[in-house]
C-alpha cells in the first residue's frame, strides 16, 4: 500500500470514527425523545410503534458498536503496517473497501430510521 493510499485510508477511518460517534449521539437523543414522549403521552395506538422504534434504536446501537470496533481495528492496522507482506496489505485494502460499504449501508439504515421516527414525532406531538 503506497504512502498516499495509506494516509488517505487513515484519514477516511478517522472520519468514520467521528461519524459513528455522531450517529451514536443522535441515536441516544432519539431514545431520550421516545422515553419522554412515552412518559408524557401514553396512547394505546402509540405503544406498538414506540416499541418498534425502541427496538430499532437498540439494533442501531449494536450495529454502531460493531462497526466502531471494526473501524478501530482497521485503523490500528493502517497506522502500524510494519513489515506487512504484499498479501497482508492487499487484505487491509480489501477490508477498507468492505468497511466503506458497511458505512454506506449504516448511513442509509440510520437515515431511514431517523426519517421514520421524525414522521412519528410529527404525527404524535402535534
Amino acid at each position: 500500500m503506497r504512502t498516499a493510499n495509506l494516509v488517505t485510508s487513515i484519514t477516511e477511518n478517522e472520519m468514520w470514527k467521528q461519524e459513528i460517534k455522531d450517529l451514536e449521539s443522535e441515536n441516544i437523543h432519539f431514545k431520550i425523545i421516545l422515553a419522554n414522549l412515552l412518559a408524557n403521552n401514553i396512547y394505546k395506538d402509540q405503544i406498538e410503534r414506540s416499541e418498534y422504534f425502541q427496538n430499532m434504536f437498540l439494533k442501531m446501537d449494536e450495529q454502531l458498536n460493531l462497526l466502531r470496533h471494526e473501524v478501530r481495528e482497521q485503523l490500528h492496522l493502517l497506522q502500524n503496517p510494519g513489515q506487512s507482506s504484499i498479501q497482508q496489505l492487499k487484505n487491509i485494502r480489501d477490508y477498507q473497501r468492505r468497511l466503506e460499504v458497511k458505512m454506506i449501508i449504516l448511513r442509509e439504515k440510520f437515515g431511514k430510521v431517523a426519517g421514520d421516527f421524525n414522521n412519528f414525532l410529527i404525527d404524535n406531538t402535534g
